[in-house]
């Protein structure tokens, strides 16, 4: 009876720019070279766990073509939107340029209010597929897992942090 030896794998030329993109990892010389060590020390120690990377790579470069097929109405379909605020969008000239001006000013012409009204039947496909995407990046994270350290994942652009370096 013989055993059959797993499957052993190596990464494709794509697939550090691939994981570097589906990680948000930043394009430094030391974060690439963590990249490199880790898809190595996977290899090395869990052959079968590149060919489960590449899986979840491919799922992502998919889910990934579908977000950006979709149109704005399809990433976000509120059933209702009403603004209220100036009307036109213009505040009317002249401003008031003393403080007596000021108190005689209707300054509710310069309050601006939004209210979207969204479908409670569930999420929109754009919510649905960057959940999906979200879970695939999930399990890259679990298949190397300290390169968790040199993800980017701050959404507000105007905040930093410290790049490991």
């Amino acid at each position: 009876m013989t055993q059959s030896s797993p499957p052993t794998s190596s990464w494709r030329p794509g697939d550090a720019e691939a994981l570097r993109i589906a990680l948000s990892i930043p394009v430094t010389a030391a974060a690439l070279t963590a990249l490199q060590r880790e898809m190595t020390s996977l290899e090395i120690h869990y052959p079968v766990g590149v060919c489960t990377a590449q899986g979840h790579l491919e799922a992502i470069a998919a889910l990934n073509q579908e977000l950006a097929a979709l149109t704005p109405a399809e990433l976000n379909a509120p059933i209702r939107s009403r603004r209220k605020g100036v009307a036109g969008g213009l505040v009317p000239n002249p401003l008031p340029l003393s403080k007596l001006d000021v108190v005689e000013y209707a300054t509710e012409l310069l309050l601006e209010e939004t209210e979207t009204e969204w479908s409670g039947e569930g999420p929109s496909a754009g919510v649905v597929l960057s959940r999906q995407r979200n879970v695939h990046v999930g399990q890259l994270v679990l298949l190397l897992p300290r390169l968790a350290n040199w993800r980017v994942t701050d959404p507000d652009p105007f905040q930093g942090r410290l790049v490991r370096g």
